[in-house]
């Protein structure tokens, strides 16, 4: 890779790598909230009330230098109170509420975030000029109750504000002959299966406990099932032997970017066999933002001098994902900011996505 900045350029390079570290510091905060003090308020007058209460449950001084400069980057005091009855509204939820079952392992039960319980609500928000990073965090005044399955005390699947936020888009452009991975509790499902313009559907899900699951207590659900075929099979394998045409494939086969990002990039090169097929995944924004925390990584590795040996071991995904990123752009030239920041865009890494694990 040949990098050739002049002064004022790095210096933006500098700021771009700054915020980069405002951004994981930023999660950190979050992280620490959501783990271990979700629950700690319990009142509120309003959102500015709310934000006060969250540094004091992390014992943060609003004024303290290194915060407010996270808050400057990463606005953590935007904070929204959302209403119940905005959720409460939907049809899936209207025609799940009476369900209780289980099954094997896995019990389809109602859990609840208390009133005042601040959890992530919707996707990254993400600044395209700085490339600083914004995470939604909201709450309810009154307890607010979702369908989940859990298995061993652990939730397996649930359908959460943010579950039903991320979807919106998804579900407004699905047309045609469409397929899905991933069934989880069928909310996606639901949703395209009642659009006019979806005219089939199969849905690849690799855990027949799943399928299972919903066809005893959930298909009947469904006024237009008929346009569903569920195929029990690993997504990433179906796509490689399948021979049918699609209109739209949605990906939704992980939990978050932790494990979702590996199966997104294997996913991906599948765009370059798909002719004419519009492709969309789940949370592919707050995907897109780890990549390009990684493709900083190896353009200041490379400045540094880091050789390129160094990138031929790998301890885990996220060097194995970082070593192909600098394969990738081992030939390319930065020769000004500019071309650095275009490196960076949503449609230049989703491009380098399709390229990282070819099929």
């Amino acid at each position: 890779m040949k990098i050739s900045l002049n002064k004022e350029e790095y210096s933006k390079f500098a700021e771009l790598l700054h915020v980069k570290e405002q951004n994981i510091c930023a999660a950190e905060i979050y992280n620490e909230y959501l783990l271990n003090h979700y629950n700690d308020i319990t009142s509120a007058n309003d959102e500015n009330d709310f934000f006060a209460k969250f540094l004091d449950a992390l014992e943060i001084e609003k004024n303290d230098k290194e915060f407010s400069e996270i808050n400057n980057v990463c606005h953590l005091d935007k904070i929204t109170k959302l209403s119940i009855e905005d959720f409460q509204k939907d049809p899936y939820f209207q025609a799940i509420k009476n369900i209780n079952a289980k099954e094997g392992n896995w019990q389809f039960l109602r859990l609840q975030y208390n009133a005042f319980e601040g959890f992530v609500s919707d996707e990254l928000i993400i600044n395209h000029k700085t490339y600083s990073e914004h995470t939604p965090l909201s709450y309810f005044e009154k307890d607010f109750v979702y369908p989940a399955v859990i298995e061993n005390d652990s939730i397996w699947m649930s359908v959460i504000p943010h579950e039903i936020n991320t979807m919106k888009e998804h579900i407004k452009t699905a047309h045609g002959r469409v397929l899905v991975l991933g069934l989880g509790l069928g909310y996606y499902l639901y949703h395209i299966s009642n659009k006019k313009d979806v005219t089939e559907i199969d849905v690849v899900e690799i855990d027949p406990r799943v399928i299972s699951l919903f066809n005893k207590h959930l298909k009947d659900k469904f006024p237009n099932i008929k346009k569903i075929n569920i195929i029990n099979e690993d997504g990433i394998k179906y796509l490689k032997n399948n021979k049918k045409k699609y209109d739209y494939i949605f990906s939704d086969i992980w939990h978050n970017v932790g494990d979702g990002e590996e199966l997104y990039l294997k996913i991906k090169p599948f765009e370059n066999i798909y002719e004419n097929t519009e492709f969309s995944y789940w949370i592919e924004t707050s995907i897109i933002a780890m990549l390009r925390r990684q493709t900083l990584t190896v353009i200041e590795e490379q400045l540094n001098g880091l050789k390129e040996e160094e990138y031929l071991k790998a301890r885990n995904i996220n060097d194995e994902i970082i070593n192909r990123i600098y394969f990738y752009l081992k030939n390319a030239t930065i020769d000004s900011y500019d071309k650095l920041h275009d490196l960076l865009s949503d449609n230049s890494l989703k491009e380098m996505a399709k390229q990282l694990f070819k099929v």
